[in-house]
């Protein structure tokens, strides 16, 4: 299909259900909503009828297109909290009603996946009483980097011997950084500058 100007091609669905099919779970339904209020409830309220988990991607903000707060008090979903002091993937929302659970996530392609990883997984993992995937253990760095203080960091990396390498490309919509990466290296909210050689956790992905 030919894009037009100012649009960019739907990859999240993709990547999400290939890394939850990876985790043995086949009963994914994916269903498409409009930028629009009253579709986006009645796509909302119909998965909460057929599913226990649902995962939304994108309108989790404060834009003028971004619904899925108001779509989810509509729907008469508790908020449990919305925005995380990270990055990517800040905007993260997450509610529950009754006994179903709903993630908002942000619609770029870096942030839906890093915030898979560290919430949902773990999440899909506690419910159905399963070891987590994701192993934390700790690496040397092989180059310095630096980061703003006040969010915690997840790089996309590449893991080998002990030692993570941050990857090129770690903008939240770029996803090549995470075709390559075999890790998320943590970099601790308040610190600024890591150095060559110092010990950082870091999370390995499944294969």
């Amino acid at each position: 299909m030919e894009l037009n100007f100012g649009q960019v091609y739907e990859s999240n669905s993709y990547s999400l259900t290939a890394a939850i099919k990876n985790e043995g779970i086949t009963e994914i339904e994916v269903t498409e909503a409009d930028d629009n209020l009253e579709i986006l409830t009645d796509v909302l309220r119909s998965a909460l009828q057929e599913h226990d988990v649902v995962l939304l991607t994108g309108g989790v903000s404060v834009g003028d297109y971004d619904f899925v707060l108001e779509a989810s008090k509509k729907c008469g979903i508790e908020q449990i909290f919305h925005k995380v002091k990270q990055k990517p993937g800040k905007p993260l929302f997450f509610g529950k009603k009754d006994q179903k659970l709903i993630f908002g996530l942000p619609g770029n392609p870096s942030s839906v996946l890093n915030c898979y990883y560290n919430y949902v997984l773990l999440t899909l993992k506690a419910i159905s009483h399963k070891e987590n995937s994701v192993k934390e253990i700790s690496a040397e760095l092989t180059h310095d980097c630096q980061k703003p203080a006040g969010l915690t960091h997840f790089l996309k990396g590449s893991y080998k011997n002990g030692k993570a390498t941050p990857l090129n490309a770690q903008e939240s919509f770029r996803l090549s950084s995470f075709a390559l990466a075999n890790c998320l290296i943590y970099l601790p909210e308040e610190q600024q500058d890591f150095k060559q050689g110092d010990v950082v956790t870091i999370m390995q992905l499944p294969n």
